[in-house]
């Protein structure tokens, strides 16, 4: 079932030179291109399908500091900034509404995960509060009392990805950023050794750099570039409810079973809170060990499946690398088929709260892939192994909210030489250390 997207139409026409060319038309590859511009530099999005087709259109939509990962909270406390000016600052609405964000929970345990997250937030400047089983329960159970307690957000809310990221596209066109849709970056192109440019299917674009923001295709073409890129891609599903559905609150709410948020065009959006299915892939035999962690932190909650999946990655790389056979070029959108069974199940867990949702409420289901790396935490910096060479990926299901942040984080850093102290656990050389990698610091 195909998920809502604003589609728009761009430039044709190839550059011939830029300074910085941007792999990728998602949230991340549109928004550095276009703070790129922003500091006076020459930047242009190449997009093998259609912007904001895939990850970037198929999330929550949530925009949120709340429960994020204490190394990447000053990029999500940018990004929802950013989130917040907007509408206002491209002359069109984006759909970000500031509702604040609520996680409630029935575990001592993750309630104290939450308390230790709160303190250092609030540090940090975060507009948080801790709720009471009795605040938890008034406002967020339609019946029963089943929650101990809460955290909430005051300044976080949602955007719509269904035209958020296109709306910002057309913008950075209008601008003069060339956004160039249904042109697959196939390669790199070194002279005597740098980095000078990229090989498109339309032909060869010279370039002083290159952002590389993929998504889950990062680390396929990182791999023909031997760039280390250890991702994992977690298929997910979410779904639109029928528009019948009202609750009292207006704020996204996650709990351990669901999570949802109110929508513009009626209903809400819902999904299992973090459930998913990996499959045993090429990548699962090259970085698996660096997984561990991860794994055994949210091995209730992902499904691990093996079966042909894993060798139409084995074909598909092997062609690529071996072949020169483009997969950029014979998969324009990658559209999986969301799980039924997830989605019929959030509407159980849901009703089990709210009696207003049953599975007969769905009214549109759809499936998408989330790049994931070992420490869950992204890649926003230059990369260690090729000078010129950036990364702004593995977002590990935050892009949407984070990619804001991070875009105008990096472009800085590109613009100016200097990487902000808020980037330097999300550096890629943290992949060549050999360290390992802890998921969800708090410190």
């Amino acid at each position: 079932m195909r998920h809502p997207l604003l589609k728009i139409d761009t430039d044709v026409l190839l550059p011939t030179h830029l300074d910085v060319a941007v792999i990728g038309g998602g949230a991340a590859g549109v928004a550095t291109a276009y703070e790129l511009h922003r500091l006076g530099k020459r930047a242009a999005v190449f997009e093998k399908g259609r912007v904001a087709a895939e990850q970037s259109s198929r999330n929550w939509g949530w925009c949120r500091t709340l429960g994020r990962d204490l190394r990447e909270l000053g990029m999500a406390k940018l990004s929802v900034e950013r989130w917040t000016a907007m509408s206002q600052e491209i002359g069109a609405d984006v759909g970000f509404r500031k509702t604040g964000i609520t996680f409630v929970t029935r575990s001592e345990e993750e309630l104290a995960g939450w308390q230790a997250w709160f303190d250092f937030a609030r540090r940090s400047g975060v507009a948080a509060e801790m709720l009471s089983r009795e605040q938890a329960n008034e406002i967020y159970s339609g019946q029963g009392a089943p929650w101990i307690g809460g955290v909430r957000t005051a300044d976080d809310g949602y955007a719509d990805p269904s035209c958020a990221i296109p709306l910002l596209a057309r913008h950075a066109a209008s601008q003069g950023v060339p956004i160039l849709q249904n042109c697959a970056v196939n390669d790199l192109y070194f002279e005597a050794g740098r980095f000078a440019g990229i090989q498109t299917e339309r032909g060869l674009v010279r370039a002083d750099a290159v952002v590389i923001a993929a998504g889950a295709w990062s680390s396929l073409f990182c791999l023909k570039q031997k760039i280390v890129l250890p991702t994992l891609n977690v298929y997910s599903s979410a779904s639109k409810t029928r528009s019948e559905i009202r609750l009292t609150f207006r704020d996204p709410l996650k709990t351990p079973d669901f999570a949802l948020r109110e929508r513009a065009d009626g209903g809400y959006t819902l999904a299992r809170s973090g459930r998913g299915t990996v499959h045993v892939v090429p990548n699962s035999l090259r970085y698996g060990m660096r997984f561990k962690g991860l794994y055994a932190s949210r091995r209730n909650s992902i499904k691990v499946q093996f079966g042909g999946e894993f060798f139409r990655q084995w074909w598909s790389e092997f062609s690529y690398l071996h072949l020169g056979c483009s997969p950029f070029e014979r998969n324009r959108i990658l559209d999986p088929a969301p799980d039924l069974s997830l989605v019929h199940s959030a509407y159980d867990e849901a009703g089990k709260i709210f009696p207003e949702f049953d599975p007969s409420k769905v009214d549109l289901a759809w499936g998408g892939a989330i790049d994931n790396t070992p420490d869950g935490i992204p890649v926003v910096s230059e990369c260690s192994q090729l000078p010129g060479v950036y990364l702004c990926t593995g977002f590990s299901g935050h892009g949407f909210s984070s990619s804001l942040g991070a875009a105008r984080m990096l472009a800085e850093a590109i613009a100016t030489g200097r990487t902000s102290d808020d980037l330097k656990h999300l550096s890629h050389r943290r992949f060549m250390t050999g360290e390992t990698l802890a998921p969800n610091i708090i410190y």
